[in-house]
């Protein structure tokens, strides 16, 4: 009798278990850098945007309106709204708001508003500390303010 050629049941499994093993460590490894890279952009385009606002506060711009104006940013859970004037108004219609994606989310909600020709936070009395993060991941960054505006980032 001549054995037959083949594998059985067993070594079948096995090798797809590997498979599934192998495939499962790949796809956590291309994960780990899109959200790396989802908090890295969400954090220069926040604190571009403080700058701008500070930019404008400082070059006395009007944005339409008679003369220079005091601008801000307010900070919100799942989104940030630029602003201008010396506090945020919701039903202003200059407003932008730009959204968090997915999982990312600020704290603690505050305004931080610049003085018109100076660039100074306005009422400062202690430096300004927004967290931003990754709630799935744990990730976390904290953008800091100081009296002068500077931003620097931990």
């Amino acid at each position: 009798m001549k054995p037959k050629s083949g594998f059985t049941i067993i070594e079948v499994i096995i090798v797809i278990t590997i498979f599934t093993l192998l495939l499962g460590f790949a796809s956590i490894n291309l994960i780990s850098p899109q959200t790396q890279a989802s908090v890295d952009t969400t954090l220069k385009s926040l604190t571009s945007d403080i700058a701008q606002q500070q930019i404008k506060a400082m070059g006395g711009d009007t944005d339409g309106t008679s003369g220079a104006i005091e601008h801000g940013i307010r900070f919100e859970t799942n989104r940030y709204i630029i602003f201008r004037g010396t506090t945020y108004n919701p039903l202003e219609p200059t407003n932008f708001a730009v959204n968090l994606e997915g999982a990312l989310q600020l704290s603690p909600v505050q305004e931080v508003v610049f003085v018109k020709r100076s660039g100074e936070v306005f009422n400062f009395s202690t430096p300004i500390a927004i967290t931003l993060q990754n709630t799935q991941t744990g990730q976390q960054k904290i953008i800091t303010i100081n009296r002068y505006g500077a931003t620097t980032v931990q």
